[in-house]
């Protein structure tokens, strides 16, 4: 039997965890599939795209800054990737490439136990990981309120509306330079930009205290590193803190189970929980 080939597309890829994660399940449930990396370039994403569709890709994902870019050469789209307005996942069948996203659950998974007590959550950012999170957070049950806090409110603005409406979660929006003069706690800070990544790691967009009270959540998508200022901050002040580790294995799970039908084994969650720290540090 043929060995299914499946890929990242994005830029830079240099750092790119997806090819040991995917390959990691491949090998632990004997299939005949590799993964690997495809890095194409803004300039060239175009020619590089269609020349993709005609190539022997069971599946990929698609990671910055493409997972908008690439929603014109998709020929169906999940209903959750329509809402979002972002894809991460595509499947390949018969030459029809199908759009999904998994970034929300993703998000979702690590947070799932405590969602039900979440009201209220100051979003920081308003890019393209920011559009999955904020689709997870209107599943929550019982989420009443949500502040988006982007550099420019343009975008916030943008982000709120693209969203759609949902007539039981109030959804408002700030620039940074106001949210300084805002004091007032919520029950989940989620950081979607990429402020206290490598090479900004001195840097934190704001200063938890400030917007937390004794049983805040604080949750960072940045995973390298895996204790951002953000978290080493909450840490301080006894919060509990979620990094983009657990996000980064189960969006790609999520993905794994769209090309295969199949989740990954425990054990493969395990050994990538236990190793992936290692490779970052």
């Amino acid at each position: 039997m043929e060995q299914k080939r499946f890929a990242i597309i994005g830029f830079p890829l240099k750092h790119s965890f997806s090819p040991f994660i995917h390959n990691r399940a491949f090998h632990d449930l004997k299939l005949n599939s590799r993964y690997e990396k495809i890095e194409i370039t803004p300039q060239n994403f175009e020619k590089d795209i269609l020349s993709l569709k005609k190539s022997s890709l069971a599946g990929f994902n698609v990671t910055i800054p493409f997972k908008e870019k690439i929603l014109p050469f998709v020929d169906s789209l999940s209903a959750e990737a329509q809402k979002i307005g972002a894809v991460n996942t595509i499947k390949a069948v018969e030459g029809r490439w199908h759009g999904f996203n998994t970034d929300w659950l993703g998000f979702l998974k690590p947070i799932e136990r405590e969602a039900e007590h979440i009201k209220s959550c100051l979003l920081l950012g308003a890019g393209g990981g920011a559009r999955g999170v904020l689709f997870a957070l209107l599943q929550f049950p019982a989420i009443q309120t949500i502040l988006i806090a982007n550099r420019t409110k343009q975008r916030a603005d943008e982000l709120k509306e693209g969203i759609g409406f949902n007539k039981s979660t109030q959804i408002t929006t700030i620039s940074l330079e106001e949210l300084v003069a805002l004091a007032k706690p919520f029950d989940l800070i989620v950081n979607t930009t990429s402020v206290g990544m490598t090479g900004h790691q001195a840097d934190s967009l704001i200063n938890p205290e400030h917007f937390a009270h004794s049983n805040t959540i604080v949750y960072d998508l940045v995973y390298n590193p895996l204790k951002t200022v953000l978290l080493q901050q909450a840490e301080t002040l006894g919060l509990k803190t979620i990094n983009g580790l657990p996000m980064l294995i189960y969006q790609a799970e999520a993905a794994f189970k769209i090309w295969t039908g199949l989740s990954y084994p425990s054990q493969t969650i395990q050994f990538l929980l236990d190793e992936l720290p290692r490779k970052i540090s």
